[in-house]
C-alpha cells in the first residue's frame, strides 16, 4: 500500500521541489521510502508501504529501457501466477514484485491490459516513446485516483486530494452538487469531490492524458444476473471462490491479521484464513456505550485459536477526534463509524502490517437486513396485489402499518435486538415501499435513504439533486431486487466504505485487504439471482449456505450492526457542544456563505435531527479548515 504523486507538462523535470512537497503531504500512506524520477515532460512520485518485495520493489519502477515508468498504490492479488504467464511467453523480470507485472502488461497489452489485471489498484504509468500517460483504478473504488488541471495546463494526479493542493497549481472551487449529496447522504458521491476542479477517477475506469487531452473510459461493467444456475452449484463455487480470495490476500512479505466482528463477514474471512495462518492475529473493538460485538468475535477466536486482541473502551476526546477526522479526510465525511474505524486502525498497526477484513460482503451478498428485506416483502406484497389500484394498495399498507406498529411497540419493550424485532422492522419498511409502488427501484433506494427532507434542504437553501453524475452503468433495469444491490455497488461502496476504510487505515501506515472484492468471487456474487442472496427472513443465503458450518453459534444467531458508534451521545458531551456553538451558531461562519442561517438553526433545534446536526457540524469544520472558494 502506497501513495504517488505526479505532473505532466513540457519540462516537467524542472517540478521536483513540487513534487517533493505533494509527497510530503501523503507520507503517512507510505513511510518506507520515497522515491522521484523524473522524465523530460513527466515527474512521478512515490512513498511505500512495503510490503511485498521488501528490496527489489522500489518506485517509481522503470522498465529495462528507461522508457516507461509506473507508480501504483495497491496489490495484484494473483500476480504470482501472472507472472508466470508472461514469462512463458518471453518476458524477463528483474524483481519479485506486483509492481513490475503492471509494466509488463502494459508492453504486452497497452491499454487493454486492465482485463487481465485483478486486484485493488490505483496507478500511472508513463510512457517516454509515446509521451503518454495511461492511468487506472479498480473495479470497486477500493484504492484513490485523483486529478486536475493547474492554471498553467499541467496534469496534476495524487493519491489523495492534499497531495494536489500541496502542488499550488490549484485554487480549489467549491461544488454545491457535491455539498447537497453530502448533506443528503452523508458523503461525497463517488464520481464528484468536493472541488470543482479537482477530480476523482472513478471506479472501473481508466485515463488515458496525451498532447494535452484527457480521455476518461469506462473498462468494466458489472456482469449480468445468470439466472439459470442452480442452488447446490451456486454453493459449491461460492466455497471454491471465497477460499481462493482468501488464500490470494493473505500473501504477504510482512505479519497479517485481520478484524473481527460479530458479524457473518469478518467470521468468515477469519475462519478460511485461519486454514492457511495458525495463530492468525485478530483484532475487534468495543464501545463503551452502545451493542458490544466482542463476546460474539470472542467465540470465533476461541474456535480457530487466533491471537485475539480486543480493543476496549480507548480513552478518547471526541472533539479531538472530530478534528482529527477533518485531517485525515480531505472531503467532507460524516460516518460517525469513522472515528472507531481509526481508533482500531491505530491499534491494529501495532501488530500488523496488513488486515483483512469482511467489507463488501454486506453489498455483494445483500446483508442489510432491513434494507434488502425489506424489498423482498415488499415485492411478495406487489405479486399478492398486482391489480390493485395504487390508492387501494396505499389504504391497505397504511391498515396493515398499524398492526404492525402496535406489534412493534410490544416487542420493542422486551428486547431490541430479537428477531422478531428484525422481523418486524423489515416488514414495516416493507409496507412503505409498496405503499409508494416506485417504477424505478434504484431511484427509490437512493431517495428513501436520504438524511434531509426536501422542507430541510429547501430551508438550507440546497438546490434539488440532478441525476447528471450517477454511475449507472450495470443497473439491469429490467429485475428490481438486483438493482437495489447494485446501486450500492456503484454508490455507497466507493464514496463511503472504501473512503473511510483507506483513509482510516492509511492514515497509520495499515494496509486493508478485501476478499469479498477478489474480482473473480465478486463477479460471480454479483451474477447470482437476488433469491440466493436475500430471503425475506434471511439475508447472505449463499454464504450462509456455503460457509455457515464454519461459523459458531453465537455468530449464526446474532444481528450484526456494523459499527454503531453513539454519536448522539458524543454530541451532548461539553467540548463537543462548545465546537457546536461555535461552528453552526456564529453568523461568520464560512458555513453560511453555503447554507442558510436560519435554515441551520432550525435543524439544531429540532431534537429528531441528530443525523443532520453531525453533518452541519462537519461540514462547517471542513469549510474552515479547509481551502476553498465559492464559484
Amino acid at each position: 500500500m502506497c501513495g504517488f504523486a505526479g505532473i505532466v507538462r513540457p519540462g516537467a523535470s524542472e517540478e521536483k521541489e513540487c513534487v517533493d512537497a505533494m509527497l510530503d503531504t501523503i507520507r503517512h500512506r507510505g513511510p518506507d521510502e520515497q522515491g522521484v524520477y523524473m522524465f523530460s515532460n513527466c515527474a512521478l512520485g512515490h512513498v511505500r508501504l512495503s510490503i511485498v518485495d521488501m528490496v527489489s520493489g522500489r518506485q517509481p519502477m522503470l522498465s529495462e529501457h528507461n522508457d516507461m515508468g509506473v507508480v501504483f498504490n495497491g496489490e495484484i492479488y494473483g500476480f504470482r501466477e501472472i507472472r508466470e504467464e508472461l514469462y512463458a511467453d518471453g518476458t524477463a523480470f528483474h524483481t519479485n514484485s506486483d509492481t513490475e507485472v503492471l509494466l509488463a502488461l502494459y508492453q504486452k497489452y497497452g491499454g487493454q491490459m486492465l482485463s487481465h489485471l485483478p486486484g485493488m489498484f490505483a496507478f500511472a504509468l508513463w510512457d517516454d516513446r509515446e509521451q503518454r500517460l495511461f492511468c487506472a483504478r479498480d473495479r470497486f473504488g477500493e484504492k484513490p485516483f485523483y486529478y486536475a488541471v493547474g492554471r498553467n495546463g499541467e496534469l496534476i494526479f495524487a493519491s489523495e486530494i492534499k497531495s494536489i493542493l500541496a502542488s499550488n497549481l490549484v485554487d480549489p472551487v467549491l461544488d454545491m452538487r457535491a455539498v447537497s449529496h453530502y448533506l443528503n447522504y452523508s458523503y461525497i458521491y463517488p464520481t464528484l469531490t468536493i472541488y470543482k476542479n479537482i477530480f476523482t477517477l472513478p471506479p472501473a475506469h481508466s485515463l488515458c492524458y496525451r498532447a494535452g487531452c484527457i480521455e476518461v473510459e469506462r473498462y468494466w461493467t458489472l456482469p449480468e444476473t445468470n439466472t439459470k444456475i442452480g442452488e447446490e452449484e451456486a454453493v459449491e463455487e461460492f466455497s471454491r471462490l471465497f477460499h481462493q480470495a482468501v488464500r490470494r490476500q493473505l500473501v504477504a512479505d510482512v505479519p497479517v491479521g485481520a478484524f473481527l466482528s460479530g458479524g457473518l463477514d469478518s467470521g468468515s474471512v477469519v475462519a478460511i484464513a485461519s486454514d492457511y495462518v495458525p495463530k492468525l492475529t485478530t483484532i475487534s473493538f468495543s464501545f463503551r456505550e452502545g451493542i458490544d460485538e466482542s463476546p460474539i468475535a470472542h467465540t470465533m477466536a476461541e474456535r480457530y485459536g487466533t491471537n485475539h486482541i480486543n480493543v476496549r473502551d480507548i480513552d478518547f476526546d471526541t472533539a479531538s477526534m472530530l478534528i482529527k477526522m477533518q485531517e485525515i479526510f480531505d472531503e467532507p465525511f460524516a460516518d460517525p463509524a469513522a472515528i472507531p474505524a481509526y481508533l482500531i486502525a491505530k491499534e491494529a498497526r501495532k501488530h500488523a502490517k496488513v488486515v483483512l477484513t469482511g467489507d463488501a460482503g454486506d453489498e455483494m451478498l445483500g446483508g442489510y437486513d432491513t434494507k434488502y428485506s425489506a424489498f423482498a416483502y415488499a415485492r411478495r406484497f406487489e405479486e399478492q396485489n398486482i391489480s390493485i389500484s395504487l390508492y387501494r394498495r396505499r389504504l391497505q399498507a397504511a391498515h396493515f402499518a398499524q398492526r404492525v406498529k402496535r406489534k412493534l411497540k410490544t416487542l420493542c419493550s422486551m428486547d431490541r435486538q430479537s428477531s422478531a424485532v428484525r422481523d418486524t422492522e423489515i416488514r414495516m419498511r416493507a409496507l412503505d415501499i409498496y405503499a409508494d409502488a416506485p417504477q424505478n427501484i434504484a431511484d427509490y433506494a437512493r431517495s428513501t435513504f436520504r438524511l434531509l427532507s426536501k422542507e430541510q434542504a429547501h430551508a438550507l437553501g440546497l438546490a434539488p439533486l440532478g441525476d447528471d453524475y450517477w454511475l449507472n452503468e450495470g443497473l439491469l433495469g429490467g429485475n428490481a431486487l438486483d438493482d437495489a444491490i447494485r446501486i450500492d455497488l456503484l454508490d455507497y461502496l466507493p464514496g463511503n466504505g472504501f473512503v473511510k476504510s483507506d483513509r482510516t487505515t492509511m492514515a497509520v501506515s495499515l494496509e486493508s485487504r478485501t476478499p469479498f472484492c477478489d474480482v473473480e468471487l465478486a463477479m460471480f456474487a454479483i451474477s447470482l439471482p437476488f433469491s440466493m442472496k436475500v430471503r425475506e427472513k434471511s439475508a447472505k443465503y449463499i454464504m450462509r449456505k456455503a460457509l455457515g458450518n464454519r461459523w459458531t453459534d453465537a455468530v449464526k444467531g446474532f444481528a450484526k450492526n456494523g459499527f454503531s458508534p453513539p454519536f448522539g451521545a458524543w454530541l451532548q458531551e461539553p467540548k463537543v457542544k462548545e465546537m457546536t456553538s461555535v461552528y453552526l451558531h456564529e453568523r461568520d461562519r464560512k458555513i453560511f456563505d453555503v447554507l442558510d442561517f436560519d435554515g441551520v438553526q432550525a435543524i439544531m433545534k429540532d431534537q429528531n435531527a441528530v443525523w443532520q446536526q453531525w453533518m452541519l457540524l462537519q461540514l462547517s469544520m471542513w469549510l474552515e479548515l479547509h481551502p476553498c472558494r465559492l464559484a
